[in-house]
């Protein structure tokens, strides 16, 4: 039984127990992508609540936090599979349950907080936000170990995270006038770190649930690509985990040092980019001014007729100079025409996609008229034949395909028919995946069975052992250990029983109509 197991989430998903090559992306891929994310925000709201409102000394780093959010979330692994591996189930819904196995990881969190920052237990806002640290970075460690690859409350806390870095960027803008401390060095720092972190934590916990999905179904085609995905990821990972223990370590000046052939490399592209786009709104504004110049030739008045005297002749002008007194149109007319050649504009561009999404949809719709004349084409003996032939391989598909005496998969084949004989909510659904059938008949039967013995297994215990080792055999193609396989030959033949004994469906109450008779007079 491996202890980096997929964990089960509290949504449907499949089942459980198939084992996933990389488990190494549950213990530390995604734990130390997803602390250095969360460690970002936290570290710059106590900057600015220290620093800012208090005018006291923040002694809680980067790394101190990384470290309480690190411990806490392998805590919360290893305490999820003591769990898992004693049969005992927590129902979470009901509340949070807080066990001695808990409350040991606390206190060393707390001592180790206390330890390695002795020197600011006299100030009262480091300890009370070193006891605030503590508690909620146990709080997401339990909730992370029993979330799994969910990507739920990663999203969350980067929603959150997101927030409050765009509070401190306010008032950072707001309060740097005048203050003997700035935070956008932390700002410039820590942005980064926490966008690459987010991604790659997501990223990776996408990853861990779709090779845990294709482990489960045996699927082998999509490992080639998963795996070089995989390979960027960890390259970026280990390169985002060595900039943070430089950032840590290395002074501001030489890290600008550092980073300045970077900062050149990224203006130069800037500029390149900005010279580009000038030329495109160069060429586009050379071609409205001339299309404008025509339109206001064509629509600009007829020049005046020059006024002759009775005593001088008048002389003649050459067309440069009739050409200059021409009269030029009004600047309102000139902001109507760009108006205008604006909305046709826009006007062409969505005809053009009103267009295109009209012949799509009527390609669409032609295809069934061209797939009826097909079918009515074809030979009624023809059809026939072909219907004939599905349904023969339907049966043939659909007949169970012989198993091992001893194999997990003949007893909770077993299993499951002897569940369905007892009619009711307890047969296997469809649609249902061990995991989730596992845990209805749970719930169904909570209140039927008697309180067993202390010397032997629980029953959600047993059920959760048998389920594991069918799905281990069934879909991740492994024959269960021989300490499990003797674990479950011993007492499976108990939980039968017990199951075989009390539970049973309960009659449904038969409706008796009223008598209502015949409107033909007999009855």
């Amino acid at each position: 039984m491996s202890l980096f197991r997929p964990s089960a989430t509290d949504r449907t998903q499949p089942s459980v127990p198939a084992r996933v090559a990389s488990n190494w992306i549950e213990l530390l891929a995604i734990p130390i992508a997803s602390a250095l994310m969360e460690a970002q925000p936290i570290f710059l709201l106590l900057q600015l609540i220290f620093l800012r409102l208090t005018q006291s000394i923040n002694y809680l780093d980067v790394g101190s936090i990384v470290l309480t959010l690190l411990l806490f979330h392998w805590w919360g692994l290893w305490g999820y599979h003591r769990r898992q591996q004693r049969g005992h189930q927590l129902d979470y819904e009901v509340g949070m349950h807080v066990t001695s196995f808990d409350v040991l990881g606390i206190i060393l969190g707390l001592l180790l907080l206390g330890l390695t920052h002795y020197y600011a237990l006299g100030d009262t806002f480091t300890v009370v936000f070193m006891i605030v640290l503590t508690g909620w970075a146990w709080k997401r460690g339990v909730d992370r170990a029993r979330g799994g690859f969910s990507d739920d409350q990663l999203i969350l806390f980067f929603k959150i995270g997101l927030g409050a870095i765009l509070l401190v960027l306010t008032f950072s803008l707001l309060g740097d006038i005048g203050s003997t401390y700035s935070i956008n060095n932390e700002l410039l720092r820590d942005l980064p770190i926490f966008f690459l972190s987010g991604f790659v934590a997501l990223s990776f916990t996408r990853i861990g649930a779709a090779r845990k999905e294709q482990a489960r179904q045996s699927q082998t085609g999509m490992k080639e690509g998963s795996s070089r995905w995989i390979v960027a990821l960890t390259i970026t990972w280990l390169v985002l985990i060595a900039l943070c223990i430089l950032m840590e370590i290395l002074p501001n000046a030489i890290l600008i040092m550092l980073l300045s052939p970077f900062w050149s490399l990224v203006d130069w592209i800037a500029q390149f980019l900005l010279l580009v786009i000038s030329w495109i709104f160069y060429g586009v504004s050379m071609v409205l001014n001339w299309l404008l110049g025509w339109l206001n030739h064509l629509l600009g008045p007829a020049p005046a007729p020059p006024a002759f005297s009775s005593q001088k002749k008048p002389q003649p002008k050459s067309l440069s100079q009739i050409h200059l007194h021409q009269n030029i149109a009004d600047p309102t007319t000139m902001l109507l025409l760009r108006l205008l050649v604006i909305a046709a504009a826009i006007a062409v561009l969505i005809a053009i996609v009103l267009f295109v999404k009209n012949k799509r949809q009527h390609g669409e719709e032609n295809t069934l008229p061209e797939e009826e004349e097909v079918r009515e084409g074809l030979d009624m003996q023809q059809i026939r034949r072909e219907r004939r032939q599905e349904r023969q391989q339907q049966v043939v598909s659909s007949q169970l395909e012989p198993l091992e005496t001893n194999s997990m998969r003949a007893r909770y084949r077993g299993f499951l028919q002897s569940m369905a004989e007892k009619g009711g909510e307890f047969g296997r659904y469809p649609t249902e995946t061990p995991a989730e059938y596992q845990r209805r008949l749970l719930l169904l039967s909570a209140h039927k069975l008697p309180a067993g013995s202390t010397d032997t297994p629980t029953d959600p215990a047993i059920l959760d052992e048998f389920t594991r080792a069918y799905a281990q055999e069934r879909y991740g193609q492994q024959k269960p250990a021989a300490e499990q396989q003797n674990f479950l030959r011993q007492w499976l033949p108990h939980l039968f029983q017990r199951f075989s004994t009390y539970l049973n469906a309960a009659p449904r109450p038969v409706q008796k109509k009223p008598y209502q008779p015949s409107r033909w007079g007999e009855d």
